[in-house]
């Protein structure tokens, strides 16, 4: 094989690494913003594999295309995904870190078969140059082969792990990224100390130590192994924090449910009281009016009339439980300025208990959200509706218009700030829970907003819930 074929080669085989990079990058990329791509990212996708190639193209060293393509995608993330730059950055380090690893054990494929191949050449044949620029050609040939199979086994086994990383703090990226530095550090060593010109002479690494060609390949598989084992155990950690956070949030739930509980039996026992009471009234009232004490028959029957008002429920639902649900958050809302209504009846389609964790959720954030706003503007509307087997439970209020949404998610955030971040806290996930909730009656939740007016549907299939939820 002549120099030319060589270097013609060995240009066609650059470029093949230069695109799976590419695309393995863009792999990795899909895997850690795992949401839906529109036109506008593929576009950029093509884009970016482009530029990639035509930058190899160019008489430039191989940062060069780096550093471009990664000023290129921190650009494309802050203006795109905004507050998730440290997923991008990851991104970038995780794909580098896959690239010199691949990088690391198909270079000792490849001093190995080259070397192999060499030693059995006759260094004293005419065609001895042609043979070696075989030799070589073989080598890099094998080494890219198994440099693109381990590229796109590593990143599919990496984006199997990374599944759905909706949120990623800094100090997730710190410590995600610490294996991805280790990887890159001793894959820029080892190739700094391939090939070393000491005076006249070339110090070649492989050819001192024949050891490292396993050793090195074992260094890298060890810290892909430990990059995947801390990516896996992180997705665990979040996943129980999660289902943690969401029993705690279940469990203050079902506390309340028991007060509301308390609170109704409470209510009826004071009426049944009152009522038992009533003849005791009357007698005294005969009594007062017999000795002709009509000022204190007025003062009598004021007290009385005080009583029977706390007493007395402002919206009769039919149930118990709905009925001080719904009245408690009533007084709530008209002692903070809020005007509102409800239409309700609790017809027995959803067990009371269900729709209880519901209505609580609903309610309060609609109360905290008219809570921002000055008097005047705060309205709460709460309606019941039955079609054919669904139930829909509207709520209406009004709110100061921001609305922040999650990257990917279709539920609001909470605009509430912990004291202390990552740890158990209930805010932020009552419309999650009512989410839940609905899908085990095989429905689900609508959000609708108009300029300054947040209503919120929650449909209901009316029967038992799913068993499996």
């Amino acid at each position: 094989m002549s120099q030319s074929a060589f270097e013609i080669m060995n240009s066609i085989l650059d470029i093949w690494k230069i695109v799976i990079q590419a695309i393995m990058f863009l792999v990795l990329w899909m895997a850690v913003f795992s949401m839906r791509k529109g036109k506008k990212d593929g576009i950029a996708a093509v884009l970016f594999i482009l530029v990639n190639v035509g930058i190899g193209l160019l008489p430039c060293a191989a940062w060069v295309r780096y550093a471009v393509s990664a000023f290129a995608v921190l650009g494309y993330g802050g203006v795109c995904y905004k507050k998730q730059i440290g997923k991008a950055i990851f991104a970038i380090l995780a794909f580098y870190n896959l690239h010199c690893l691949s990088y690391l054990i198909a270079s000792s494929i490849y001093m190995k078969i080259t070397g192999a191949m060499l030693k059995n050449l006759d260094a004293w044949q005419e065609n001895y140059q042609q043979q070696a620029y075989y030799c070589m050609t073989v080598g890099i040939s094998f080494s890219v082969f198994f440099y693109t199979v381990l590229f796109v086994v590593m990143t599919v086994i990496l984006c199997r792990i990374i599944k759905e990383a909706e949120t990623m703090a800094w100090q997730d990226v710190i410590l995600l990224s610490i294996l991805n530095f280790v990887g890159s550090l001793i894959a820029g060593v080892v190739n700094g100390l391939l090939i070393i010109k000491i005076n006249e002479g070339l110090f070649i690494l492989f050819d001192e130590k024949p050891d490292l060609l396993w050793k090195f390949p074992m260094i890298a598989v060890l810290i892909f192994a430990g990059e995947a084992a801390l990516i896996y155990f992180w997705q665990r950690y979040r996943v129980l924090l999660s289902e943690r956070q969401k029993h705690f949030v279940e469990e203050q739930q079902v506390k309340a449910m028991k007060k509301r509980l308390e609170e109704a039996e409470n209510f009826y026992g004071s009426i049944r009281k009152v009522r038992h009471e009533m003849k005791n009234h009357m007698a005294n009232i005969k009594g007062l009016a017999g000795a002709g004490e009509y000022g204190e028959i007025e003062k009598y029957v004021q007290r009385m009339d005080d009583t029977m008002q706390e007493l007395e429920y402002k919206y009769v639902t039919g149930n118990a439980v709905t009925d001080v649900i719904i009245n408690d958050k009533c007084r709530r809302a008209e002692k903070a300025g809020i005007r509102f209504d409800a239409d309700f009846r609790y017809g027995g389609e959803i067990p009371v208990f269900d729709l209880g964790i519901i209505l609580n959720n609903l309610l309060d954030n609609a109360i905290e959200a008219c809570e921002k706003l000055e008097a005047g503007k705060r309205f709460i509307r709460l309606t019941m509706k039955r079609k054919k087997q669904f139930l829909l439970l509207d709520v209406e209020n009004s709110f100061d218009g921001i609305i922040p949404m999650k990257k990917g998610g279709s539920l609001p955030v909470t605009t509430k700030q912990s004291a202390i971040p990552e740890i158990i806290t209930e805010h932020g996930i009552g419309l999650e829970n009512v989410r839940d909730m609905a899908e085990r009656y095989f429905g689900g939740v609508s959000i609708k907003v108009k300029g300054d007016v947040f209503h919120v549907t929650v449909m209901l299939q009316q029967g038992e819930a799913e068993e499996n939820k």
